[in-house]
């Protein structure tokens, strides 16, 4: 349930919110990584979900694109 809840969030977004949120995604990525290798970080998982979450963003991003390059080739 929280996926999907989770995606519809991502996709009801315009452009330019979903690349902040990947620059946010990515940087708390890397804060977690650097936790973990200072053996500071309690919840493991959680760079696994961060890590879906980008990959949620990328493929969303890619979406809105293809479909904007679609339609500028149906217009001409």
């Amino acid at each position: 349930m929280k996926k999907t809840t989770e995606v519809s969030n991502l996709n009801s977004k315009d452009k330019k919110d979903l690349y902040k949120e990947l620059k946010e995604s990515q940087k708390k990525l890397t804060e977690l990584r650097i936790s973990q290798s200072f053996r500071k970080l309690k919840n493991y998982k959680e760079i696994s979900n961060t890590r879906k979450k980008i990959a949620r963003i990328w493929t969303i991003l890619s979406e809105k694109i293809l479909i904007e390059e679609i339609s500028k080739v149906n217009k001409e």
